[in-house]
Parts: C-alpha cells; structure tokens; sequence
C-alpha cells in the first residue's frame, strides 16, 4: 500500500493486512494528524435483529476493522483539503462515522473518538483564532453530546418485535360537528389501545384547516364520551399536527378496561352518538396479513430507502435533493456524497461489490437529474417496478394529476414485527389534495429518535392500489412517546377514490409485511 503523506509532508505508511497493530491511536498535542494504523484490530458479530446477512459471502458479520480504516482514511484525506473548507470536512467525515455507527459497524465510542481526534487536528490547522475556537469549544463538549446520544439499539436474539396494540377495531363513522369555526363533519377511523392510551384516529372535512392551536383542536377539545360503565372521559388532542394531516384524540383519564361502546358528545347541547368498539366478526373482505424473510443487506435495505425518500421528494430527515441545503450532524447528505455513501457501506463490508443496487442508485440519480453524486458504479439499465411507477408520476407532473376527492377510508390491522418495531394502519384519508395514512409504531426502536434515525431503523414502507400501481410514503409527522409513537405519513402520488383496495409493503432489515386492505370510502 502506498505512504500516506500529510501536510507536513513526512509519510506514514499504512498498517499491512496482518500487522498486529492493536495499539489505539492516542493524540499528542504537538501531533495533528489521524493515524490509520492506529486500529484495534476485531471482528464484532452484529445481531441479525439489526443486520440481515450480506448476501455475497453471507458471513452473517460486519468487517468493524475495515469500517475504523476506512474512516480514519476518510478523516486524513479530508485533513489535505484547504484549511478554509474545514466546516465541510467536518460534515463528510461526521456523516460517515455517524452512518457507520448506524449500521452496527463501528461503536458510539470509537466513533466519536476519531471524531474527537478530527477536530483536534482540524484545530491544529487553523490559521484563524475564530475557527480554533469554534473547534476546540467543539471538542470539549463532544464527551457530553456522545452521553446524550441516544443508543442504537441491540439484541443478542431473534428480531423482536414491539407489543401489538391491545385493541384495535376499524370504525368508518361520519359524525356531524355544530356549524361553526372549525366545525362540519368528523370521520372517525379507528379506534385503539396503545402504550400510550386510547386513541381515536380521525380527520375532519371543515371549511377551516388549521393546526393544533387553531378552532379545529378546540372543537375537538369539546368533545366528551361515556363508555358502557358510565365512566365519563375528556377528549384531548395529541400533539402531532392537524388539519388536512388529521388528528388523534386520547381518552383523558385512560380507561381501565376496555369499553364495548363510547356515548359521544361533540358539544353541550349535541345528540349524543354512539360509537361501538367490539370488532365485527371477519368477513372475506377483511384484511389480510402476511410476512416473510428477506435477504437483502444492510447497505441494499439502506440505498433503497434513499430511494424511496428520494422519490417521496422528502426534507431533510432523509437524504434531500439537491436544492435542500445539507445540516450539519444529520444523517443526510446531499446528492454529492451519495458517492461517499455507498463507498463507506461496502467497506465495512455491509454492502457486496456484487450488488445491483448502486446502478440502480445511479440510474435514478440520472434519471432525476442528480449530478455530481460520486457513485462510481455504472448506471443500471432496469430499475424496480415501484421505482419506475413514480419516475412516470413525477414525468407527468402533479399538476396534470387530477385532485383525490375529500373522504376517509377506516382500517385497524397491525403488521407482524420487523425488526424491533410493530407497525398498526389505523386509517388514511383523502383532504386538501393528498393521502394521508393514520399509522402508530411500537417496540424498541420507538424509543431511537435522533435525526435520521427514521431511515436507519424504520421498514420502508410502500403501498400498490388495485390499479397495480405503486405510491411511496413519507413522514408528516410524529408524536414519539417511550410505550408508542403516533405517525401520519403522506402517500405519493395520493389515492384516488376509485381505489377499491391497496397492498401495504413495509420491507425492514430481516423481513417483510404485506397487508392486503379493502378500501370503503366515506
């Protein structure tokens, strides 16, 4: 391998495959550099709750060593680009070592050391007294942000999944609202016990559409019920948007039982209507639920998620498209280290060299104009089926799309476990030109919530209607508690009303789920 060489100029040779080096790098104050030799060398199994087997070699592993070269490399390659530029060398390496950790190839604590050791380097660089400060302040106050990061979650067994709702029971009621601000009608969904409490899933058709401080969410405030042992409740709204997004009512205080029937009041004075909460026996237009093993690796489970946040034109909680400016410590790179991306996955061994997800990465860049994104493999000339159907919707452009009509659709069906999180479909509706889908999340990973975790942790999630045509999902918003999170995510391109039915794919690291839905609109 050839010497590394860094400003100074004196070069410093790479360890040998074999070396023995087990010695971790410990900066001087007089030494600005980062090793690469300086590495423990170690092979870390990973849980196959997190990590699917590679499929080239299915070593059922991540090569850790190789990660630590690879972003030590990346650090003192960084360290020869001009001193100016040190806020975007700071931001690439950052990205890495944060998509690294990740995936399970590096630790929190490695990480963050070579982080640490970067900044001081960076420092030690500075012709500015300003940029010296910036840094060392940085690096002081690394120990404190690496304490608070939330940690990755880890099992030494078999995915886990979260705890199902305990109830869940599909409604599909329309109830009159008094006519005034914020009033008109209420399409109640579902209904569902969760870690959290009981919930009401619903959306309102009203001349007024505003968030949870507008005349919507007191409107809604007012509302009381009753259940079958006369226990009287509150209604209150949960802080997760409104509006076109809809909303989620919880029963203030919790129920103790689970009640057979709600009285409810939408205002003094109204008629009281009562909504009842004991499943209907299964009819053959039920849904149906199925799930199965899949083998994809880390990296390919991980480029297809870009993927789909790419064709869902998400923010910047995944990876933005090249006009969305790119935010320091997220776990989102613009277009231009796509490049970098990919690289860092198949040296920790997380994506195989045979893989046809890079092509496929490249053509899609191609195909939406993304340049300058560093991915080195050459474009693919076929791309997924769900890929293509929503290049064809973007080629057609929304605005010869014709509007999806107002209306709600009720669902209540949890999704087997993947990957330590539980998925339930408490409804979607129609408002405001768009789809939205009424969702709640369970289990471990409900607990991970720091930027970008979503597009780690999270199943991919798309939906076929009975067109056959496929619509990607994106997150609108969340409400994230320790026993449950709230989710709406909107469907791109929406749903027209002559959709009788749709196919729920969540794909996760280790397994899939399907869940067939009859749709019956309101």
């Amino acid at each position: 391998m050839a010497p590394l060489r860094g400003e100074s100029g004196v070069a410093r040779a790479a360890p040998a495959p074999g070396s023995g080096i087990n010695r971790r790098y410990e900066p001087r104050p007089d030494d600005a550099s980062i090793s690469a030799g300086a590495i423990q060398r170690k092979r870390i199994r990973v849980s196959r709750a997190l990590t699917p087997r590679v499929r080239a070699g299915d070593t059922g592993e991540v090569d850790c060593q190789r990660a630590e070269a690879h972003l030590r490399l990346l650090a003192e390659d960084e360290l020869r680009r001009p001193a100016s530029a040190w806020g975007e060398r700071r931001i690439r390496v950052g990205r890495v070592a944060d998509l690294l950790t990740a995936i399970g190839a590096l630790e929190d604590e490695v990480a963050g050391q070579i982080m640490a050791d970067f900044d001081l380097a960076l420092a030690a660089r500075q012709g500015d007294d300003r940029g010296r400060r910036i840094l060392l302040a940085r690096l002081q106050r690394w120990p404190a942000a690496a304490r608070s990061r939330p940690a990755r979650p880890v099992s030494s067994g078999p995915p886990a999944p979260g705890p199902v709702p305990g109830r869940l029971v599909r409604l599909g009621q329309v109830i009159p609202v008094p006519g005034q601000a914020g009033g008109g009608e209420v399409y109640l969904l579902s209904y569902a016990r969760t870690g959290p409490g009981h919930q009401l899933s619903l959306f309102v058709r009203s001349t007024r559409q505003d968030g949870p401080s507008g005349p919507e969410a007191r409107t809604l405030e007012q509302f009381t019920a009753t259940d079958d042992r006369g226990t009287r409740y509150q209604m209150m709204v949960r802080d997760l948007g409104g509006g076109t997004d809809g909303w989620t009512l919880m029963l203030a205080p919790g129920p103790p039982h689970d009640p057979q029937w709600l009285d409810l009041v939408t205002a003094p004075g109204q008629p009281v209507v009562r909504v009842g909460l004991n499943p209907p026996a299964r009819s053959p237009q039920d849904a149906t639920v199925t799930a199965a093993p899949v083998t994809a690796s880390p990296g390919d489970h991980l480029l297809h998620a870009v993927a789909a946040r790419l064709l869902a034109q998400a923010d910047l909680a995944g990876f933005p498209l090249r006009h969305s400016a790119p935010r320091p410590g997220s776990l989102a790179p613009d277009a231009g280290e796509f490049g970098d991306v990919i690289a860092a996955l198949q040296a920790a061994g997380a994506l195989s060299p045979l893989s046809p997800v890079p092509g496929q990465f490249a053509a899609l860049c191609a195909r939406l104009h993304l340049t300058g994104h560093g991915i080195t493999a050459p474009p693919a000339r076929e791309l997924p089926e769900p890929w293509l159907h929503m290049l064809e919707y973007d080629r057609r452009g929304q605005a010869r799309t014709a509007p999806a009509a107002d209306g709600g659709a009720a669902a209540a069906v949890a999704l087997p476990g993947l990957d330590q999180i539980t998925l339930a479909i408490l409804g979607l509706h129609n408002c405001g030109g768009r789809t939205v889908v009424h969702m709640h999340a369970s289990g471990p990973v409900n607990q991970v919530s720091y930027p970008g975790a979503e597009l780690y942790y999270c199943p991919v999630t798309w939906i076929r209607d009975s067109g056959r045509r496929w619509h990607a999902t994106r997150t609108l918003g969340q409400s994230v508690h320790a026993d449950g999170t709230a989710l709406r995510a909107q469907v791109v391109p929406p749903l027209s009303r002559a959709m009788t039915g749709i196919e729920v794919v969540a794909t996760g690291r280790s397994a899939q789920a399907r869940a067939r839905l009859p749709l019956r609109w309101e």
